[in-house]
């Protein structure tokens, strides 16, 4: 008897420390600069799992520089294509990168998009390549480059992966961000489309 409820106890130990592990995974995802179709205003919005707290800070990772740029501000609540298309003018390819419409039967998730402020060092960056000024891998603000391809965030480290692809179609690209957790466990994805407009 004792030894039933020893394995017992030992098994509910283990589900317990992967709800902490999973509980602890951070958020992070994707943001993207984009304009109206007139391409008289410039709009940066979040692409995040879940909505982001309004007058949240976020960071963008630089991959090219290896570092961290902070910051960009949530201004505002999720939107909906809808509002994308009739409050911001944004055209139907853009609308598709932000909610990530090429890739829905494998996204890693569906994005919820939020209207992004730019201030702080971010507002002056320079990024090396074309796209990277349009868009990349979004993080909390408090997270720290500890290496060219190394990212700490809420005091877990991850490695950080890039690859760059053509979409299906061929009218544009995608990134895809991997971050795997230096303790192990499954990677973080997150996909960046850039669609030709």
């Amino acid at each position: 008897m004792k030894l039933s409820l020893f394995k017992a106890s030992v098994f509910a130990m283990t589900l317990l420390g992967a709800t902490v592990v999973h509980a602890q995974q951070p958020q992070v995802g994707a943001w993207r600069k984009v304009s109206d179709s007139q391409l008289d205003k410039q709009f940066h919005f979040s692409m995040l799992p879940a909505a982001a707290p309004v007058a949240s800070k976020w960071a963008a990772f630089d991959a090219k520089a290896g570092k961290v740029v902070c910051c960009l501000v949530v201004q505002g609540e999720a939107v909906t294509e809808a509002e994308l298309e009739s409050a911001y003018d944004i055209p139907g390819p853009w609308i598709t990168d932000l909610t990530n419409g090429w890739n829905l039967d494998a996204a890693p998730y569906r994005p919820r998009v939020q209207l992004l402020r730019v201030e702080g060092a971010l507002a002056g960056h320079e990024f090396g390549g074309g796209a990277d000024a349009r868009g990349g891998l979004l993080v909390p603000a408090d997270t720290r480059a500890v290496a060219r391809d190394a990212l700490e965030i809420g005091g877990q480290r991850y490695t950080v992966t890039r690859q760059d692809a053509s979409l299906a179609d061929d009218d544009g690209g995608l990134t895809t961000y991997s971050l795997r957790p230096a303790a192990g466990g499954a990677a973080l994805q997150v996909e960046v489309p850039f669609a030709t407009y």
